[in-house]
């Protein structure tokens, strides 16, 4: 049972549930999203487990913070990658933005695509559709991939692409992305050829989109200086 507590005034509602989301974060890279206590959390932020549950419902409301944040975070590590005027680049900077965004963030990576108790958000697609997706029914993050995907083989090609054939392409990239990333992550990679596994990934998908390899070569070389 969740220890009584004063609730929190109004102004400071907003404060405390920043707090406790950048607290459980820290929890989840700790311990693992199926490691996080509501009392050791409460601890670490000096509150108590009766305001977790008056900010967010219990733990399967944080959890649910938790992964949308998530969602969040990994959409703005596509937008810092955008390049709409190099699509090559664009998508290129994409790609290895996954990555930065997997390895910053490993607890949340973890949350957002499965740890050994599986999460299930409610209303999965409905909560993302509030994050401004570009296209219907997509979360965020992979329409961003869609439209790099989309910018460079339409740049590459004499004619644009299908939109389901960029959509499927976009899929098998980011299914690309998570498996090695999800191998680096579980220590499966050794740390010093993860980033050229990584930057092999991109080289193929690139070139498959038609760009010369060079020019890719190119990119990663900018990329790794920025």
């Amino acid at each position: 049972m969740p220890e009584p507590a004063t609730q929190p005034n109004e102004p400071d509602r907003e404060d405390l549930r920043t707090r406790l989301l950048a607290a459980a974060e820290k929890l989840v890279r700790k311990h693992g999203p199926d490691g996080l206590s509501l009392r050791e959390l409460a601890r670490a932020c000096g509150s108590s487990t009766m305001a977790i549950y008056t900010l967010f419902g219990g733990k399967p409301g944080l959890m649910e913070a938790l992964y949308v944040l998530g969602f969040a975070r990994l959409h703005a590590y596509a937008l810092s990658a955008e390049a709409r005027e190099a699509p090559l680049r664009w998508l290129v900077r994409q790609m290895l933005a996954y990555r930065r965004f997997a390895l910053d963030h490993t607890g949340l990576y973890r949350l957002m695509f499965g740890g050994e108790k599986r999460f299930t958000p409610t209303g999965r697609n409905s909560r993302f559709a509030s994050l401004a997706a570009p296209v219907e029914d997509a979360y965020p993050a992979f329409a961003a991939l869609v439209d790099a995907v989309g910018a460079c083989m339409i740049h590459h090609h004499a004619s644009a692409p299908d939109p389901a054939q960029v959509q499927d392409l976009a899929f098998l990239v980011w299914g690309q992305m998570h498996g090695l990333v999800g191998l680096e992550i579980a220590g499966y990679a050794d740390p010093a050829d993860a980033l050229g596994r990584y930057q092999s990934a991109v080289r193929f998908i690139c070139t498959h989109c038609g760009a010369a390899p060079a020019d890719v070569d190119a990119e990663l070389g900018a990329a790794a200086l920025t």
